[in-house]
């Protein structure tokens, strides 16, 4: 399960690109969105690497994000808090990682506004990949701890 962070706004995207990041929802900064792993995303990921961050989102990540910011779709279509459903949020966790259930089929809001991350992104800043010190690009487990700051 890969989690996806926008990073960089839309002044100066190229429109191919920016519309490979709607088709993620992502749609602003500090949005975030959770995928499974297959070729389709891949191949967005790869497009919009300049843009973005992503990488493997651990169990307790998951929960946390779910229990702060994540946003149900009630029956008259409301969104209220996860956290107000009073629901089990490790066996969501668990549905969702292991891919028996889907994101919309829980009714949950696939996008997550998280806020901009406490102490600031890394040394080099948003313009660098992550290999080179930056934020962008593959993170692999090392996502986890970006998202713990943003949430």
């Amino acid at each position: 399960m890969f989690v996806i962070l926008r990073v960089r706004g839309k002044i100066g995207v190229r429109e191919n690109i920016e519309r490979s990041m709607e088709l993620l929802n992502l749609t602003r900064v500090n949005h975030c969105v959770l995928y499974n792993d297959n070729p389709k995303i891949k191949g967005m990921l790869k497009k919009a690497k300049d843009y973005i961050t992503w990488g493997e989102i651990s169990k307790d990540v998951l929960i946390k994000l779910l229990k702060k910011r994540g946003k149900v779709y009630t029956k008259e279509g409301k969104l209220i808090k996860i956290s107000e459903q009073e629901k089990d949020f490790e066996k969501l966790a668990e549905d969702i990682l292991s891919s028996k259930k889907n994101i919309k089929e829980l009714n949950i809001k696939p996008v997550f506004r998280l806020k901009p991350p406490s102490k600031g992104y890394d040394k080099k800043g948003i313009k660098k990949t992550f290999k080179e010190g930056g934020v962008l690009g593959y993170r692999g487990e090392n996502i986890n701890s970006l998202l713990r700051r943003m949430i």
